[in-house]
């Protein structure tokens, strides 16, 4: 019974769950607030994918034969490596409870969700502007302040378009 758990344990869920966090190390990085579940399932999906290569790598090395013990070996080398690139990138900070050696910068998590806030402002603020100028020129009477206004328009276009554009290529 053991020996089911621990091989079910090995395929199924640590090779992934460690390159899961060898990949986004920071608590928060795949989600804010269902971190832990993204990461177990996750994990489990790419456990699965991890025992497919291993599974093809081993039928094609010269040599390499389809064993259950070099299965396990290669299992386990994959998980120790990426168990170490994780622990590397701070994916792991409890260890530092067991020794203070142990303890790796934790990650610094970004959120892009405030900085595209303030984008889409300035994006309905400048476009708002544009609504206004409109509305100046539809409205005015003096050709000199219809020419100011279309200027002022074509300033505040380039600048709609420029927001527009860095907006896009954050997404």
């Amino acid at each position: 019974m053991l020996r089911l758990l621990s091989s079910a344990l090995l395929m199924f869920f640590l090779p992934g769950y460690t390159l899961i966090n060898a990949i986004y190390p920071g608590r928060g990085e795949l989600d804010e607030e269902l971190d832990l579940l993204y990461r177990i399932i996750y994990g489990i999906g790419l456990s699965v994918a991890v025992v497919v290569i291993i599974g093809f790598m081993l039928g094609h090395v010269p040599g390499g034969e389809f064993t259950a013990g070099n299965i396990s070996v290669s299992l386990i080398s994959f998980t120790v490596f990426f168990f170490f690139v994780g622990w590397y990138r701070g994916a792991y900070q409890s260890l530092g409870h067991l020794s203070p050696r142990l303890t790796r910068a934790e990650p610094e998590v970004v959120h892009h969700k405030d900085e595209d806030a303030n984008k889409v402002k300035r994006l309905q603020k400048v476009a708002k502007k544009r609504a206004d100028l409109k509305e100046d020129i539809k409205h005015s009477k003096n050709e000199g302040e219809r020419k100011k206004a279309k200027r002022q328009l074509e300033k505040v276009e380039k600048r709609l378009k420029k927001l527009e554009k860095e907006r896009e290529e954050d997404f």
